[in-house]
């Protein structure tokens, strides 16, 4: 319990000590060191060490870096930085926290039920190995064996039981006998159980199959039959010899490793919804500075002589589209809170990628980056979330404006084309002329935490990729020829 707690005071002492070293750089503090503090906290020490973390980082954040300085208060302005602040804490810590938990769960279900099959094939191995030996070696070791067994005529009448079996039926051996097997069977497994061993019976071959099997305490457990045939020289079956293996632990593993991993496909949606909101001011951004934009410009020409209406009505409408686009990314935020399943729509990616440039366009103005679009016309429609996918568009070209930052300002060019490929799908290319990518950084680019930037906290290109997959796509990067990054998408085309 020390080294967990200690762990979260030095990660947010380290989180301090760096935010006081470059708080000089910058007006607005950089807070993702807590959010790191807070994470590591998470993985290693759980919930607890997390609280504290998240605690901690607040009352530091709180008191040093927002104004008004060395007070506990929170000014106007900064009061919505600040919430939005405390729920990415406290979300990170969470998800870091709830991941941690459930991997180790799932390795530990995991290494049980690795364990019990190695155990049980073993002891079937080994049961078949002695049912090769004579009747009466056999009736002797089938009492002692951890299996229950059973033997039967060429025909399929049952003769023998071993007491194992007896035990668990809670019957004796003549009430087993002939085809009274049956009637231990699950009513709802008991005819593909007699279909299985008939159809076993009419070709000799090797019999096997699950089933529920009624215990003497009126409970059905699963069982793994097993049987082989003795054969004479001529190849007929003689006798049948066959196993049952209790198989009902295994199978409540695999239903809680089932529910593990859907518990761990929404901790990856929830991880989606961690990056959107710590990512949401830059999202939403875009849209609120274009609407306040306009807005302005709206009431300059409304307060011009004569008012110049086709002017402030045009900047309108530009404020009605922003705000729609701002409420469409909080949307997509709740419906992953909430579990849904993405909206999707017919879609022309052309149209998808038009959009975002025009989005970025005072961006690319500010970065001195130029955008050339190579856009196939007639481009088959796609059916896809509209904001998802506007999503994924939108990092890849962020990213490759900000690959070109020590790019000679006139060199600085991002190209994005597009084009029905050989498979029958959509292909997106964004390429840059900035540093470019190293084979081992193309490998790892993709993983979720991996960044190649200094305030990166890489989950981007994780979540677009995520994305992507999510719409039977596949995402990629490459080293471009000439100098610099591209990054390939696919879509599906839609029926």
């Amino acid at each position: 319990m020390i080294r967990r707690y200690g762990i979260a005071l030095l990660l947010v002492g380290v989180a301090f000590g760096m935010e006081r070293l470059l708080r000089p750089l910058s007006p607005y503090p950089f807070l993702f060191q807590f959010f790191a503090a807070v994470v590591g906290s998470a993985w290693y020490g759980g919930t607890g060490p997390a609280l504290l973390s998240v605690v901690l980082s607040i009352l530091a954040v709180d008191y040093f870096f927002l104004p008004p300085f060395h007070s506990f208060a929170v000014s106007a302005t900064a009061g919505a930085y600040f919430a939005a602040f405390i729920v990415a804490a406290l979300v990170a810590g969470w998800v870091s926290s709830s991941k941690k938990r459930n991997e180790e769960a799932l390795k530990e279900a995991r290494d049980q039920l690795e364990l019990r099959v190695a155990e049980r094939t073993l002891d079937l191995q080994r049961s078949n190995t002695e049912l090769r030996e004579s009747e009466h070696q056999l009736r002797l070791l089938t009492e002692v064996i951890p299996q229950q067994i059973w033997s039967g005529t060429s025909d399929g009448s049952v003769d023998y039981c071993n007491q194992r079996l007896l035990d668990y039926v809670g019957r004796t051996l003549p009430e087993m006998q002939g085809e009274r097997l049956m009637e231990t069977i699950h009513s709802e497994d008991r005819e593909r159980f007699c279909q299985v061993w008939q159809q076993t019976l009419a070709h000799g071959e090797p019999f096997e199959g699950e089933w529920r099997v009624l215990g003497a305490g009126g409970e059905y457990r699963w069982f793994f039959t097993r049987g082989v045939p003795l054969l004479s020289a001529e190849g007929k079956p003689l006798r049948w010899y066959m196993t049952n293996t209790d198989i009902e632990e295994r199978r409540k593993a695999e239903q809680a490793l089932l529910k593990t991993q859907a518990e761990l496909a929404h901790l990856s949606r929830a991880l989606t919804m961690g990056e959107l909101t710590a990512s949401i001011a830059h999202e939403v951004n875009q849209p609120l500075t274009a609407v306040v934009t306009y807005g302005n410009a709206c009431l300059e020409w409304i307060s011009t002589v004569p008012p110049n209406l086709r002017e402030a009505r045009i900047a309108a409408e530009k404020i009605i589209a922003d705000g729609t686009r701002a409420g469409a990314v909080l949307g997509a935020i709740r419906a992953l809170f909430k579990k849904e399943a993405p909206t999707k729509e017919w879609l022309d990616m052309n149209g998808v990628v038009q959009h975002i440039t025009s989005v970025l366009r005072d961006d690319m103005i500010r970065n001195h980056v130029s955008i050339r679009t190579v856009l196939s016309p007639d481009l088959p429609k796609v059916r896809g979330d509209r904001v998802q996918l506007e999503q994924v568009v939108l990092n890849l070209i962020v990213n490759a404006m900000e690959a070109m930052r020590a790019t000679a300002a006139k060199q600085k060019q991002v190209e994005i084309r597009s084009r029905e490929d050989a498979s029958g799908s959509i292909l997106i290319s964004i390429e840059d002329c900035g540093v470019g990518l190293t084979p081992e950084i193309a490998e790892k680019i993709f993983d979720p935490f991996f960044t190649t930037k200094e305030q990166g906290i890489g989950l981007g290109l994780s979540i677009s990729r995520s994305i992507i997959e999510a719409h039977e796509g596949r995402l990629w990067a490459l080293p471009r020829p000439s100098g610099g990054a591209m990054f390939q998408f696919t879509l599906p085309i839609g029926e």
